[in-house]
C-alpha cells in the first residue's frame, strides 16, 4: 500500500510512504523526488504530474491518496465517489495495511516507545520495528505472545527457503522477537523457548584496489558526493557516521574528525588528511552547509544514506568494474590498504570502531601483498612439466 498526503507544514510538497523497501526503486523514477528523514518519508512536488506519475508507476489500485488531494486535483468530486474510493481500503490491519496503520498498530507503537527510552539507535529500532510487522502479518490468526517454538521455527525456515534471508536478518529477527518477549512482555530470559541461532558464513571482505577507488573517484561528477566517498575511504567511517557529522565535529587545528556515537553508541576520533581537509574547504565553499556536513539540498536535515547509496551504485556501474562494491566497500578498502602499508592492526581497530581485534583480523585474508610474498611449494619442486621438454 502506497500512502499519500499533503505535507503538513508545506502545502506544495507531496509525502510518499510505503513500508516496502522494494518500491524505492520505483519512486527514483519521479523528478524531484528525495527522502526526508524529519518526516520519515519521501518528498515530491505536489503537482499534477507528480499525482499522475505516482498513479501509473505504482498502480492506481495500490495508491491512498489523501483526501485533500484528491479535492485538490478533482474539486467537483462528489462525496459519494469519495466515500467509495476510501471503501475499498477499509479493511482488516493483517490484511493491507497503510503506512500509518502499522505504526499505530499497539505492539509496534509500544516498541518504539520502548527501545527509545532505552537509547537504542534509529537504525536498530526501525530493524525491530520491521521485523516484528512481518511477524504481525504471518501470523494474524495468532497474537504474537502467543506463538509456539514449531510456528516460530516454520516461520523462520519460510524466511530461509522462500524469502532467502541471510544469516544476519535471520538473527535480526530472532534478537526483536526476543526483545519483544523480555522488554515488552516483561518474560524473564529463562522463560524463553530455545530459539535456534543462525550460524554466518564468514565471508571476507570485498575490497577494491588503489586504482577502482581512483577511478570511482574521477567518475564522481559532484562535488558533494566527491567528498563524501572520499571522506569515507580516507577515514573508514561507516555511512551512518558520515550522514550525520556536524561541522563542529571537523578540527582542522588537530586535523582530527570527532565520530560522536558510532556504530554501539561510541564515540572515537579518526585522523583528518590535509588532503581531505582541502577538498571539503572546497565543497564547503560550494554547499555551504548549515549544521551537518553533508545536508540534504532542500532542508537543513541530515543527507540520506540512501541517496548516497543510489549515487554510488550508478558510479561502479558507470566504471564497469568486474566486481560488487558498495559505499561499504570503501571502508574495507581503506583498512585493507592500510594493512597493506605496514599500519598496525591493533591501530586499525581503534580507527575503524570495532570492539573485537577479531572482526578487524579479517582484513588480513584479504592482504594482498603478503599474499605474494608467499611462495609455493610447487614452486621448489626440481622438475620440468611443460610440453616442449629437452
Amino acid at each position: 500500500m502506497i500512502e499519500i498526503l499533503k505535507d503538513r507544514n508545506e502545502s506544495d510538497l507531496l509525502m510518499v510512504r510505503f513500508s516496502d523497501r522494494s518500491s524505492n526503486p520505483i519512486i527514483m523514477k519521479v523528478p524531484q523526488r528525495r527522502w526526508s528523514r524529519s518526516r520519515q518519508a519521501w518528498v515530491v512536488p505536489n503537482t499534477r504530474q507528480s499525482v499522475s506519475m505516482i498513479g501509473q508507476l505504482f498502480g492506481k489500485n495500490n495508491c491512498k491518496f489523501s483526501k485533500e488531494i484528491i479535492l485538490q486535483y478533482k474539486p467537483n468530486i462528489s462525496k459519494a465517489e469519495i466515500n467509495q474510493y476510501f471503501a475499498r481500503f477499509r479493511k482488516s490491519w493483517s490484511n493491507k495495511p497503510t503506512y500509518s496503520e502499522i505504526y499505530k498498530h499497539p505492539i509496534i507503537a509500544e516498541l518504539g516507545q520502548n527501545m527509545r527510552v532505552r537509547n537504542y539507535s534509529h537504525k536498530t529500532i526501525t530493524n525491530y520495528r520491521s521485523q516484528l510487522i512481518k511477524l504481525i502479518h504471518y501470523f494474524h490468526d495468532t497474537e504474537l505472545k502467543n506463538i509456539t517454538k514449531a510456528q516460530f521455527e516454520q516461520y523462520l525456515d519460510f524466511l530461509v527457503s522462500k524469502r532467502k534471508l541471510s544469516a544476519s536478518s535471520l538473527n535480526t529477527v530472532i534478537n526483536a522477537y526476543k526483545y519483544y518477549r523480555e522488554n515488552m512482555l516483561g518474560l524473564e530470559k529463562t522463560s524463553y523457548f530455545e530459539m535456534p541461532r543462525i550460524i554466518k558464513a564468514k565471508q571476507l571482505p570485498k575490497v577494491l584496489s588503489k586504482e577502482e577507488v581512483e577511478l570511482i573517484l574521477q567518475k564522481t561528477t559532484s562535488l558533494k558526493y566527491r567528498a563524501i566517498f572520499s571522506l569515507i575511504y580516507s577515514t573508514g567511517i561507516r555511512i551512518g557516521e558520515a550522514t550525520n557529522l556536524k561541522i563542529a565535529d571537523i578540527n582542522r587545528y588537530n586535523k582530527t574528525i570527532f565520530i560522536k556515537n558510532g556504530k554501539g553508541k561510541k564515540d572515537r576520533y579518526v585522523a583528518l588528511s590535509d588532503k581531505i581537509l582541502s577538498l571539503l574547504r572546497e565543497y564547503y565553499a560550494a554547499h555551504r552547509p548549515k549544521e551537518y556536513l553533508f545536508e540534504n539540498e532542500f532542508e537543513d536535515e541530515p543527507l540520506s544514506e540512501r541517496s548516497i547509496q543510489i549515487v554510488f551504485s550508478n558510479v561502479v556501474k558507470q566504471c564497469k568494474l568486474n566486481k560488487e562494491a558498495s559505499v561499504h566497500t570503501l571502508r574495507h578498502s581503506f583498512a585493507t590498504h592500510l594493512l597493506e602499508s605496514g599500519v598496525n592492526i591493533r591501530y586499525i581497530q581503534e580507527l575503524l570502531g570495532h570492539s573485537d581485534i577479531a572482526t578487524t583480523m579479517r582484513y588480513t585474508h584479504v592482504h594482498s601483498q603478503a599474499l605474494r610474498q608467499v611462495s609455493s611449494p610447487f614452486d621448489l619442486l626440481n622438475i620440468n612439466l611443460s610440453q616442449k621438454r629437452t
